[in-house]
């Protein structure tokens, strides 16, 4: 593996750690070995715990933003595939869910965390934008939509319904999620 490949590797790994652990719980001797190493090759990519937490934020974002692309191409609804991939619907999607509340509790403190979590959001909210923007272009939605501030509506329903659906999840399973969201999205219909 070169060592970008190890990084990527090692910032998986403790995706998966921190998902099951906490943050508390993530140290670098579990990260080490939940990716197969030893915690001497670990420190040898990661200068401390805080630049391995970097990466593994951007590498569960950017993993995120991978799947909205190729689903975006798959259904070709790009607004619904911008929204659904944000439910906790499948153990990929909690799994992320889990990172990025404990890196974005982890964020108030930490500037750089802050400013990664920020850039992600305010390109998922553009996207959004202008996914409406296109629906209204084709006619799907209604001209009457203001495509910024239903994108903020949008993202504000979707992580209602993911933090509710992580700590209720028999009262949130992934149809009542998709039923709730679904909804929402109608309403701007043409």
């Amino acid at each position: 593996m070169d060592p970008d490949q190890r990084r990527a590797a090692l910032a998986a790994a403790a995706i998966r750690v921190i998902a099951d652990a906490g943050l508390e719980g993530t140290k670098l001797r579990e990260v080490a070995s939940e990716a197969g190493w030893t915690t001497g090759a670990l420190t040898h990519y990661f200068s401390d715990k805080r630049e391995l937490l970097k990466l593994a934020m951007e590498s569960s974002l950017e993993h995120l933003h991978s799947r909205h692309l190729a689903d975006i191409a798959a259904r070709g609804d790009a607004l619904s595939v911008l929204l659904e991939q944000a439910l906790p619907l499948d153990e990929d999607r909690l799994r992320h869910w889990k990172v990025t509340l404990a890196l974005t509790a982890q964020s108030w403190n930490d500037t750089e965390l802050a400013q990664i979590k920020r850039r992600a959001y305010r390109r998922w909210r553009r996207r959004i934008a202008d996914a409406i923007s296109e629906g209204i272009a084709d006619g799907r939605y209604s001209a009457q939509v203001d495509p910024e501030n239903t994108a903020d509506e949008l993202i504000a329903v979707v992580d209602g319904v993911a933090l509710q659906a992580l700590f209720d999840p028999e009262r949130w399973p992934a149809d009542k999620q998709l039923r709730f969201l679904s909804t929402h999205v109608d309403r701007l219909a043409a």
